[in-house]
């Protein structure tokens, strides 16, 4: 398949590269064409440093990369144009807009947006039935799961073909039934936020052993039972007793404050996550 990738910053250029990775043609959009080839060069080290794809697979995808300055240029008779642009409606509609002026008719339109609305996009497009959300989560080369979700107005058939796409890249679509702000991931995310960002602010604990909570306490279990299974598990009357309890007291608040209050920092922290995640995506390929 012809893609084009309409945004190469970090997310955008591995996304490029993962569909190259799957042997489709790619045309990454920026308007720096220099920082779209570095960031995909990077990329693809990300990949072969880990050992998730061999130096002769690599070598392929640079042949099936070009890099276009215009988003016409880029949308020149594809079939899938892929928008990884900044959070702002007007900006992804209108570089959207011109890439679909040039790309295959019907072509499909696939938005990483995290907080957009699928809808509100796919009518500001002109294409809503053929628009959908594919949520990559950072960093897309090493994270298997995306979320699909569909607008009000988004055709099934788009749903299934978009997804059928991304299995066949070795990634592992959730399907989000409804356009809701958050979706699914960024609700979750931000639901346990502000509730450390509660518990922060009211000298409860300290950023530090939240993280530590989180990291090696819910997610340790979470990761082999995820948190409503955890439920049956610890017994539906037990979960109910707690949460009549606890729910009255968590966090109501309907904004956050400036979250650099609470943001922990550290040199090596993107590092040492790859290697973790990489480590965990090569072994669940191996059992495959």
């Amino acid at each position: 398949m012809r893609v084009a990738v309409l945004g190469a910053g970090l997310m955008g250029a591995q996304i490029g590269c993962e569909y190259a990775l799957g042997g489709h043609d790619v045309a990454l959009h920026a308007r720096d064409l220099e920082s779209a080839r570095r960031r995909a060069e990077a990329a693809l080290a990300l990949v072969a440093g880990h050992g998730l794809a061999a130096a002769d697979a690599v070598d392929g995808v640079r042949a099936r990369l070009t890099y276009a300055a215009s988003p016409e240029q880029a949308g020149d008779d594809r079939e899938l144009l892929v928008e990884s642009l900044p959070e702002e409606l007007d900006l992804k509609a209108r570089v959207l807009r011109a890439a679909l002026s040039t790309a295959r008719e019907g072509a499909l339109v696939a938005t990483n947006t995290s907080s957009l609305s699928i809808t509100a996009l796919g009518e500001a497009v002109g294409a809503p039935e053929r628009t959908v959300g594919t949520h990559y989560w950072n960093p897309p080369l090493l994270m298997p799961l995306v979320e699909v979700v569909a607008g009000a107005r988004t055709s099934r058939a788009t749903v299934a073909a978009v997804r059928t796409l991304l299995v066949g890249l070795g990634k592992q679509p959730v399907l989000v039934r409804r356009d809701v702000p958050g979706f699914v991931w960024n609700r979750l995310q931000f639901a346990l936020v502000r509730e450390c960002v509660w518990l922060v602010e009211n000298g409860v604990a300290e950023p530090e052993e939240l993280d530590e909570v989180v990291r090696s306490g819910l997610a340790r279990r979470w990761r082999h039972v995820g948190p409503l299974r955890s439920i049956a598990l610890g017994g539906v009357e037990t979960w109910n007793r707690a949460g009549a309890n606890v729910v009255p007291f968590l966090s109501n608040a309907t904004s956050l404050p400036d979250l650099a209050g609470v943001a922990l920092a550290h040199g090596a922290d993107a590092a040492r996550r790859d290697v973790a995640l990489a480590g965990e995506l090569a072994r669940e390929r191996r059992q495959e």
